[in-house]
């Protein structure tokens, strides 16, 4: 098997920035791609996510979103092709909730640890404290914040993030897909959730099945819409159809947003099947990708 990875910056219609996400994501999957070389997809797909988390232009790890009361809270998950999986929600004071998840995979009997356990989890497996805020999206969250007290009132805190679809800035989930030597696969994603979360809500990144999956047919990795994501269980909605169709990533990947474009969501989504094959899709202005290897 011909080792091959294909990594995304997540999917958006924002032109400002897209040099630097593009060059970023690049980065990240050629870094990665000596690792898929020298020691398999798992630790690949880790590295690749946990290069564009340090990256402010992307919307995970340093890049992540300010939630409505100022916190930086995250998601991510990882996933191999023998269903181990780990993820963390809404953790917060790290730099690299990708490798965090990896650890609940690797040393709990869990799968995903949430809030305050998840944070507490970090601190007791080493993970240093660390304040992901960039002074931009601080900025950015007082700009946002002065619009929102300026309103008439009749908004309640639960109905901010609808408004905010509709502005610029968005930045989407990062992700990666890849298989090594061996045949085995691996998938991961991370976020720092939409802009002006509600603290405690949940979007799909961290959620098995929703935002990640992977299992011996493929593996995926989905961007966008985190609500409706998470209503399709579009991951493992691709990779079941992967498995009941007999067709490659690509089919899969455009069965996936025909599913998204279904719901009128924005979003898309990254795909590998077991030959190696890449897919992907998206229904945005950008999808920021690159990938790397050649399949059999």
């Amino acid at each position: 098997m011909t080792p091959r990875i294909i990594v995304h910056g997540g999917a958006h219609d924002l032109v400002q920035d897209q040099a630097q996400r593009q060059k970023a994501v690049e980065d990240a999957c050629k870094a990665a791609y000596e690792v898929l070389l020298e020691k398999g997809a798992l630790d690949a797909a880790e590295t690749a996510i946990h290069r564009m988390e340090s990256c402010p232009f992307l919307n995970a790890g340093r890049g992540s979103y300010l939630q409505l009361d100022g916190v930086v809270r995250m998601d991510a998950a990882i996933m191999t092709e023998d269903l181990s999986a780990g993820s963390v929600i809404n953790i917060e004071d790290v730099e690299h909730p990708i490798s965090v998840a990896r650890r609940v995979m690797e040393t709990t009997g869990h799968v995903m640890l949430a809030g305050r356990a998840a944070t507490e989890f970090a601190r007791s497996e080493g993970f240093p404290r660390y304040d992901p805020r960039t002074r931009n999206q601080v900025h950015l969250w007082l700009e946002i914040m002065d619009q929102i007290r300026a309103r008439s009132g009749d908004e309640g805190i639960f109905r901010v993030g609808r408004s905010m679809e509709s502005q610029k800035r968005q930045y989407g989930t990062v992700g990666c897909v890849c298989i090594d030597s061996e045949g085995t696969m691996a998938a991961g994603t991370s976020s720092g959730g939409r802009k002006m979360n509600v603290p405690g809500r949940v979007g799909d990144s961290g959620i098995i099945g929703a935002g990640t999956y992977c299992a011996a047919e493929g593996g995926v990795s989905c961007t966008g819409v985190g609500e409706k994501i998470l209503l399709l269980s579009l991951a493992k909605e691709v990779v079941n159809y992967l498995r009941s169709n007999k067709v490659n990533a690509s089919d899969a990947a455009e069965h996936g947003m025909k599913q998204l474009d279904g719901m009128n969501a924005r979003g898309g989504l990254i795909c590998m099947d077991k030959a190696g094959n890449i897919g992907h899709a998206y229904n945005t202005k950008f999808m920021t990708l690159y990938s790397m290897g050649e399949s059999q």
